[in-house]
């Protein structure tokens, strides 16, 4: 069904945003899940982290077994919220730090809610490029000129920022753009020449 394809999608999008080796998956699950029988959703969460990396191809039935290898932690979690939203966020743990990204099926297709607490609602399929910049002029264009320069067309481009400055400076902010074609790694890094780029990364969904 569409949300275990949210949630494979989820795990995809994290493992790819992660940095670090993974040790533990935390799934919650928001809304009307509450009741059921949630481990498919459980199983494609991990498969989708997994293939981000996983020389034998995770799926829905060895999920688990390949995490339970690894020595990975995988706890859930089940939330019931008032609303009409069911969603669900998958916390990607790593020796590098942590990583949350939170969706929802949306007219019966995945779509990104948050990233790391930031709101920043986008589709969860084809092409996509995310990055971490600071909240200053002048990025959009940058991103903008890149990838007009490579001959990349832009087919969504969401943005979401911190709502409160962390401290002194610029607040973080995030981008998520979908494009028609794969952004390859040397775009990637010509993104990253701007000072205000933290991150760019490329996720195939």
């Amino acid at each position: 069904g569409p949300y275990i394809e949210l949630s494979e999608a989820l795990g995809n999008f994290a493992a790819h945003l992660a940095s670090g080796n993974p040790s533990a998956v935390r799934l919650t699950y928001n809304g009307r899940f509450s009741d059921s029988n949630t481990s498919l959703l459980r199983n494609a969460g991990m498969a989708g982290v997994l293939n981000r990396s996983a020389a034998q191809r995770a799926n829905l039935v060895n999920a688990m077994q390949i995490a339970g290898e690894r020595g990975w932690s995988v706890t859930e979690s089940r939330e019931p919220r008032a609303g009409h939203s069911d969603t669900i966020q998958l916390e990607l743990v790593t020796d590098a730090g942590r990583t949350t990204v939170e969706g929802a099926v949306l007219l019966g297709r995945p779509r990104l809610l948050q990233i790391d607490g930031i709101y920043c609602e986008a589709p969860l399929e084809g092409h996509l490029v995310v990055m971490k910049n600071q909240d200053v002029p002048g990025v959009i264009g940058h991103v903008g000129a890149v990838l007009g320069r490579n001959q990349i067309n832009i087919a969504n481009f969401s943005l979401g920022r911190c709502e409160t400055a962390s401290g002194p400076g610029p607040r973080e902010a995030i981008a998520v753009i979908s494009t028609d074609a794969t952004v390859t790694d040397a775009v990637l890094r010509e993104l990253m020449t701007n000072a205000a780029v933290k991150l760019a990364r490329s996720v195939e969904c």
